[in-house]
């Protein structure tokens, strides 16, 4: 399945956004530019993102027939997903198309661009590849599944920092952090739950020997 289009992700945050009481003029535009950087984001994420190797594995040694027996991890980023500076071209793109464009206009895409890179970055680092996908003739035979993680919390810490850093210290600053936040961590919610790991993985006995890919 494909990542979580803008689609799927603007109504949630919108919801979000007002809240958290921000339902200024620009909050419509806001909520937009979050999910078409985050959908543009996640399509980025799930073309990069890679299974590391040294998932065990329990199979036949002569039929190879068997199945993964623990969990698997995703590679971190850069060589697993896009990072900030790969995604501030896009807040920012978005920001503009929406009318987003006041003095803090730039420093509102970092944020934006930092959260969700960092978003991306926890979940590489806490969502399992749940373990049980199917090996046949020493090579995964089944698409496999990812067991998503909360991250609303510790991506609030990351936004309410980034907002600080450049220069977003309003008194709705806090209200955003946490909108944000959880905006993001819904986006990565659906993309755990419409993502798969893609079968084909090398999987001799004792552990696969080869990185996996998302699909």
């Amino acid at each position: 399945m494909p990542a979580p289009s803008p689609s799927q992700i603007e109504s949630p945050v919108s919801g979000f956004l007002q809240s958290s009481g921000l339902r200024g003029e620009d909050a419509a535009g806001l909520a937009t530019a979050i999910a078409n950087t985050a959908g543009q984001a996640l399509t980025m994420f799930l073309s990069q993102a890679m299974v590391m190797p040294g998932i065990p594995v329990a199979a036949d040694p002569i039929s190879g027939s068997g199945a993964t027996a623990r969990p698997g991890r995703l590679m971190p980023p850069p060589a697993g997903g896009p990072g900030a500076t790969q995604l501030e071209g896009l807040a920012s793109g978005q920001c503009q198309a929406q009318g987003l464009r006041g003095e803090h206009a730039d420093g509102l895409a970092k944020v934006i661009a930092g959260v969700i890179a960092q978003g991306i970055a926890l979940f590489c680092a806490q969502t399992l590849v749940m373990p049980g996908i199917a090996v046949a003739g020493f090579v995964s035979s089944a698409p496999g599944i990812l067991q998503p993680v909360p991250l609303a919390s510790p991506l609030e810490g990351i936004a309410n920092g980034l907002l600080n850093q450049n220069g977003l210290r309003g008194e709705a600053a806090p209200d955003l952090a946490k909108a944000l936040a959880q905006g993001v961590d819904l986006a990565l919610t659906l993309f755990a739950s419409q993502a798969m790991v893609s079968p084909g993985i090398p999987c001799p006995p004792g552990a696969s020997a080869g990185p996996g890919r998302l699909m």
